[in-house]
């Protein structure tokens, strides 16, 4: 009788993520096609396959992989946007970038530190660890969102630049809070945290470095067939981001991230590859976790802190992302209409809820008051943040067509395009918002 009911389960997992992946593509699409972001559609979608349906149960269908996988996801994306950092991008912007996930992350955690404990009557520990969580923006919504808006000029990149590298900072940020609150000694803490911060930035940075070098190497001479360059690639990427984590926890975030940003300085042909492949890969992770991952609400825990979310969202978004910005663009040539574009433009995402997800069952396992009531209060966090940055970012110092040109692209991303050398081209479809060119295209060469 058992066989029978555990074959029956596992018959179920197969239908229930091709649903879950089916409506994430209809989803996709009915945003394409009505021009809103997707992330709210997607976010709809998971609520109406889990908590008003009940059709998915992700604790159910995935158990104890859910968690693991959402993290291999993560680490994927994160690898992806660390890709699309190129050198001279974060060259331009450094300075701004470095200051808002330094300075104004700590000003984004101090408010929403204070703002959960009044605001909500949690316990001090339980508002340490979520003021830290929301630190976190990440290319998983920020992306999606500038896609829609598309923004040029220094705007896009720093945002894209702060969203990729906040989230392993926002995750060892959460990490480092839960270890404090853990330890009554001030002298003991101080020694924790520097412990934690040290180990991270070792292990992920070290590991990610040398994958890189290891897989860069292996690729320039030659060492790794064609139709294995891309797999490799991404083999490395787990493996990398498994290894770190077993050396010293969220680590591996930073890991994956590191390794993108390196490859990034080669302007290879199977570099461009494994970032046009990890491109499409994105858009299927996306759509999956966020269904996933809104699935998992229960909708009583949801209520019990919707109106005081409301509060605290009006804080996040009108006190703490405006000081942020303030702070971090002190004496520098960004103009007032560009600093009022990066106050408007903060969404929470995946990593937000995965993290939460962690560290809430952890804390509920030491004992720490109101712990449960972390995850309903970032999800809520999460959908508000995405609606108001969605549809009240306002219009954004300039825009462009999807393919990378000032001239208007049409609903479906069609649009006549001029090159770097002023020949205008054929009418093409562009897919994303990354610059094309119409010329032939070159040989491969990993030179």
């Amino acid at each position: 009788m058992s066989t029978v009911l555990v074959a029956a389960s596992e018959s179920a997992v197969g239908p229930a993520l091709a649903l879950i992946l089916g409506a994430g593509m209809l989803a996709q699409w009915l945003a394409w096609r009505t021009q809103t972001p997707s992330i709210i559609a997607l976010l709809l979608a998971g609520l109406l396959l889990g908590p008003v349906t009940g059709i998915v149960d992700p604790d159910d269908l995935l158990g104890g992989t859910l968690f693991p996988l959402v993290s291999l996801a993560v680490a994927l994306i994160l690898f992806e946007g660390g890709l699309d950092l190129p050198p001279r991008e974060l060259r331009s912007t450094g300075t701004v970038v470095r200051r808002l996930i330094t300075f104004g992350a700590t000003v984004t955690f101090l408010v929403a530190w204070y703002g959960a404990r009044e605001i909500f009557g949690i316990s001090n520990q339980a508002a340490i660890v979520l003021g830290a969580v929301l630190v976190v923006t990440g290319p998983t919504v920020v992306g999606p969102i500038l896609r829609f808006v598309r923004p040029v000029g220094s705007t896009g990149p720093i945002l894209r630049a702060e969203g990729v590298l906040i989230d392993p900072i926002g995750a060892t940020a959460a990490l480092v809070a839960f270890e404090i609150i853990l330890i009554n000694t001030p002298n003991e803490a101080a020694l924790r945290v520097v412990a934690v911060v040290l180990l991270t930035i070792v292990a992920g940075a070290g590991i990610g470095v040398a994958a890189a070098v290891v897989i860069d190497t292996a690729l320039q001479r030659f060492l790794i067939p064609d139709q294995l360059a891309v797999p490799a690639t991404f083999a490395f990427v787990i493996a990398s981001f498994v290894a770190a984590n077993e050396v010293q926890e969220e680590s591996g975030l930073v890991a994956v991230t590191v390794m993108g940003m390196y490859l990034a300085r080669r302007e290879s042909s199977t570099i461009r590859e494994v970032a046009a492949f990890n491109e499409n890969l994105r858009t299927l992770l996306i759509s999956v976790l966020f269904i996933l991952l809104a699935a998992r609400i229960e909708p009583d825990a949801l209520r019990d802190v919707l109106v005081p979310a409301l509060a605290f969202l009006a804080l996040l978004v009108f006190v703490a992302r405006p000081l942020a910005v303030l702070v971090s663009t002190v004496r520098t040539s960004l103009s007032w209409r560009e600093r009022a574009f990066l106050m408007a433009m903060a969404p929470r995402g995946i990593v937000a809820a995965a993290v939460s997800a962690i560290f809430a069952i952890r804390l509920e396992e030491e004992g720490i008051p109101d712990s449960a009531k972390i995850v309903p209060i970032v999800f809520l966090v999460i959908i508000g943040t995405i609606v108001v940055y969605g549809f009240l970012a306002g219009r954004p110092p300039h825009r462009r067509s999807p393919c990378g040109c000032a001239r208007p692209c049409d609903r479906a991303g069609i649009a006549r395009c001029q090159d770097v050398a002023g020949r205008h081209g054929p009418v093409q479809r562009h897919a994303g918002n990354r610059p094309r060119t119409h010329s032939a295209p070159d040989q491969r060469a990993r030179r």
